[in-house]
């Protein structure tokens, strides 16, 4: 039986996700035509939503005064897009070689992002010292949502964003994610993900109010091209191109959720 994403952690030994293939491929990671083109197609999109959201919340708060916590940050592909906006990055992930080609590419570019190897599951960061978390294309990774939800709202200030992007768990999503992009097409690397591990918009709004987090808005991001030009031009190597925002969230979904202040303690 499919258990519930925000209720409790899932055995990795019943999902495994071949997570050693992003240590492996160093600066694969830039390359706009390479084995993550995908990445790279629908970065703009999404950092474009990010940057509306933090400008929206923190208007009155110049980039720079801003700090931001990329977690699974992998070669920096939203790290330094962020930074490039003028954010203070940091920016997360478990593995060091993943690490390792952010940081070479963020030298190389003259790109300010503070890269550290670390957990979601337990953070770096004292608690509330956070203006946005960003965890994009991550959450479907988390075995143990409720833990890293957990330590996300412990970093967040008061008044702070969470911004993420992830997949919901439909049917649409399974033929779109693992067996056309997986199987079929072979433009995402064979067991990147598992289907049970793709969260429901409402379990994600339970799993983040359990820890006095807001969802605030989701919208549904996808391909801008129709299914058969899309497919087409991936048979011609041309990629999946640009991405737009739309109502459905039925495959992947983008939003953003506000830490709220504390509850106050019960009057004896």
């Amino acid at each position: 039986m499919m258990v519930r994403r925000d209720q409790v952690a899932i055995d990795p030994d019943s999902a495994p996700i071949a997570t050693e293939y992003y240590s492996e491929i160093g600066q694969g990671w830039w390359d706009p035509k390479g084995p993550l083109r995908a990445l790279h197609d629908m970065n703009p999109t999404r950092v474009a939503y990010f940057d509306s959201a933090i400008r929206s919340r923190f208007a009155d708060q110049p980039p720079a005064a801003t700090k931001v916590l990329d977690i699974g940050c992998g070669g920096g592909i939203v790290s330094e897009a962020m930074a490039a906006l003028g954010y203070d990055v940091t920016g997360l992930d478990m593995s060091e070689g993943a690490i390792e080609a952010a940081r070479a590419h963020a030298a190389a570019g003259g790109i300010a992002v503070d890269y550290r190897v670390g957990s979601a599951y337990r953070l770096p960061m004292a608690d509330g010292v956070v203006d946005v978390v960003v965890i994009s294309d991550v959450l479907e990774h988390l075995h143990d949502l409720p833990t890293a939800v957990a330590e996300i709202s412990r970093v967040l200030r008061p008044g702070g964003l969470m911004l993420f992007d992830t997949i919901n768990r439909t049917l649409g999503s399974y033929l779109t994610a693992i067996l056309m992009a997986e199987r079929v097409l072979r433009i995402v690397h064979p067991g990147t993900h598992d289907w049970r591990m793709f969260i429901r918009p409402g379990e994600l709004r339970a799993a983040l109010a359990e820890r006095d987090i807001t969802l605030a808005e989701i919208k549904g991001m996808a391909p801008a091209r129709p299914p058969h030009r899309l497919i087409a031009s991936i048979l011609r190597g041309r990629g999946l191109g640009e991405y737009e925002l739309n109502n459905s969230v039925r495959v992947s979904y983008i939003g953003h959720a506000v830490k709220q202040p504390a509850r106050p303690s019960a009057v004896r």
